[in-house]
């Protein structure tokens, strides 16, 4: 009967959130993978969950399943299940608190009596309201379980973004807190929240333009430490801030009604908070100021914002976006009333930058940081943790600054964060050569204490690199919850890197890194990773010879000194049909768990097609359309002669194609429909010159 029960329990739904609800194909697998798991993780048979956020990403999917009682969600309680591309549970975390109690979640006070309640409390002098929501939730206030109402609040007079929870039964505020991240304060002086209204434009309204920046920041322009004519001074300019300016394409901005402003598929300006400096859209697209200009605050941070979100989808291709504003990150280069701050609040996925002494949106690893918390909140579907997370901004940062190459590693600067806003009389910045280990280097402090995370981060970077690095900790985030500390991540970090078949010298270069930064992680589980399912088609006589596919392969161990073997064994001939290719990965005896480990792929092989028919059918054009270079790829094309043709049937281009995958050049066609022919295989395909 128990067994029952929790079956019944598991697939309950929730009542909170419903809009953003999501689906899976593995939805029914995780739920009975967590049921199966019951005692282990000692899940309680009344507890609920419901699937909450689904993302999927190199790394394979990842479920979240939030925890509820009689359908009504748990706050800050829920499970993580990542599954593989072969749709197996590879890794899971969790934030459950078994200790729950069962009540009645039938609310006393309506969600307008909640609101209302929260703002009297935060609010008293009633200053103007710019963002709200309640939600209703089971808390577990100190030992006692209670229903309430998790209200979210920005207001004109109070800074942040405050979370109040308001017992849904007696009306009583249980806590008030500030939980917007800081990048460099814990707690923020007198920030102040104005109410805007984003303007979102259609995609069509965008064009390119230019503008003028820090890239990252003047000092390390320049390669010179701060003084002399390199310091704030009240936000002065000079002749020698001003060369250190770079001049940038800014490869959107809206163009709308003759007026160009600092928005693009990815983020948009805001005037939200004090100062109200405006939003600095202007006639011209070309945004040049120097820093005693307020606009130069403004490309600056939507150049960056900008870059780093552009690089991670369109170079990573991780999917990374807000749930508010249209996915759209909104930024006020202005903002906290000046103070010598920023933040991002996660409430509605806004970030400002403050200005006391050096402008905080004048260094980008301040506004880098930032939006590191963001992509933090939106990879975990909002289930970011306080444990990591001022670490992780650093590390975004720093994974930009150090990639500009303006420091080398006998530099002190090369390890600094903040390298203008900090390191000065400002404040005293925070570093990425942080000699403390975890965790007995933990003074308590989030600031202070995401230097041993950032740190061990940029170790691995520097080894095996910034993009692989970038993408393994990006994903790796999808795969943490609100409690996971610095050494559960590091496992997440390495999980990911491992689901998307990183080699495994990566692999024990992340293991060995964080093991001396004190993670404690374990040894690498001994895996196989073999190709994806093959079609190939037979040569003459209808016969293929089977190749070797080890080095397609990716024995994942302790010491990586596995040895890779094949059945059938390359050179088997074989006729068309469908084979099973095991493949065998043997680890030195006593090294790894198992000694053993077999995988295996599908290999379709087609009977015998004419040298036209291969062309054909692997041949692919791209971009297209095109402005000025295309790419022609297919098999058994090298050596081949091409011709291109327009709608008049006039040759407008021939060439020899050198291999099987070849660029060429269009930017000196006229815009139009053409036509390329292979000559000798007598295959056409047709592309459009933009």
């Amino acid at each position: 009967m128990k067994k029952t029960l929790l079956i019944l329990s598991l697939v309950c739904f929730g009542v909170v959130n419903t809009s953003n609800a999501q689906s899976s194909k593995n939805e029914k697998a995780g739920l009975n993978y967590l049921q199966s798991k019951s005692k282990e993780f000692n899940i309680n048979k009344d507890h609920g969950f419901k699937l909450r956020h689904v993302h999927n990403g190199a790394a394979g999917e990842t479920l979240r399943y939030q925890h509820t009682i009689n359908n009504v969600p748990v706050f800050g309680s829920e499970f993580v299940v990542n599954f593989s591309d072969k749709n197996e549970v590879v890794y899971t975390s969790n934030s459950y608190d078994s200790s729950v109690s069962m009540i009645d979640t039938n609310p006393v006070i309506n969600r307008d009596n909640a609101l209302s309640i929260a703002n009297n409390a935060l609010n008293p002098s009633n200053s103007e309201i710019t963002f709200q929501e309640a939600n209703l939730y089971v808390y577990k206030d100190k030992d006692q379980t209670v229903l309430t109402y998790r209200v979210s609040l920005q207001v004109t007079d109070k800074p942040g973004d405050w979370e109040i929870f308001v017992n849904a039964k007696t009306s009583a505020v249980i806590s008030i807190k500030d939980v917007a991240f800081y990048h460099h304060k814990e707690k923020n002086s007198e920030p102040n929240s104005v109410n805007h209204a984003p303007m979102f434009k259609a995609p069509l309204a965008y064009v390119s333009g230019s503008g003028m920046v820090f890239n990252a920041d003047p000092l390390s322009q320049a390669h010179v430490a701060y003084g002399g004519n390199y310091v704030d001074n009240n936000d002065a300019t000079n002749a020698q801030l001003d060369a250190a300016r770079v001049s940038v394409v800014l490869p959107e901005i809206d163009f709308t009604a003759g007026v160009y402003r600092l928005k693009s598929s990815y983020t948009d300006i805001g005037d939200f908070e004090r100062p109200r400096n405006g939003e600095f859209t202007q006639a011209t697209n070309v945004f040049n100021f120097n820093r005693e200009q307020d606009g130069f605050e403004a490309v600056n941070t939507f150049y960056h914002v900008d870059k780093s979100l552009r690089y991670i989808d369109q170079v990573l291709g991780v999917n990374c976006v807000p749930q508010q504003n249209g996915g759209l990150v909104i930024f006020d280069p202005h903002g906290l009333r000046g103070d010598d701050n920023s933040h991002f609040l996660p409430a509605s996925d806004e970030i400002a930058f403050g200005e006391g002494c050096v402008d905080d949106a004048e260094d980008a690893d301040v506004i880098l940081h930032e939006l590191g918390h963001g992509l933090d909140d939106w990879m975990t579907g909002g289930s970011a943790s306080n444990y990591t997370g001022e670490g992780n901004g650093d590390y975004w940062a720093q994974s930009y600054s150090r990639s500009l190459n303006q420091w080398l590693p006998t530099d002190p600067a090369y390890h600094y964060q903040f390298s203008w806003d900090g390191h000065n009389e400002c404040w005293g910045g925070r570093t990425t050569n942080y000699a403390a280990t975890y965790p007995g280097g933990l003074v308590n402090s989030i600031h202070t204490d995401g230097q041993i995370w950032a740190t061990a981060l940029m170790k691995i970077y520097d080894v095996i690199g910034r993009a692989k690095m970038d993408k393994a900790f990006l994903e790796g985030l999808a795969l943490t919850n609100t409690s996971t500390n610095q050494a559960q991540a590091a496992v997440a970090v390495r999980q990911a890197a491992i689901n998307m078949n990183y080699p495994c010298a990566d692999i024990k270069t992340m293991t060995d890194i964080f093991n001396a930064t004190g993670y404690a992680v374990p040894a690498i589980a001994f895996v196989l990773k073999v190709p994806a399912n093959k079609t190939v088609t037979a040569g003459v006589g209808n016969v293929y010879v089977l190749p070797n596919y080890s080095s397609e392969c990716n024995a994942i161990s302790s010491n990586c000194d596995a040895v890779i073997t094949q059945s059938p064994i390359p050179g088997t001939s074989l006729a068309p049909g469908v084979y099973t290719i095991t493949m065998t990965a043997n680890s030195p005896t006593g090294r790894d768990t198992n000694a053993i480990v077999n995988n295996t792929f599908t290999l379709t092989v087609q009977p015998f097609l004419g040298v036209d028919e291969v062309v054909k059918n692997s041949l692919k054009i791209y971009p297209n359309p095109a402005v000025s270079e295309i790419t022609i790829k297919g098999d058994d094309i090298a050596n081949q002669k091409m011709e291109i043709y327009n709608l008049l049937g006039q040759k407008v281009l021939e060439q020899t194609l050198m291999s099987n995958e070849n660029k060429i050049a269009i930017s000196q066609l006229s815009k139009g429909v053409y036509t390329i022919k292979l000559i000798n295989s007598n295959v056409t395909v047709k592309f459009v010159k933009n």
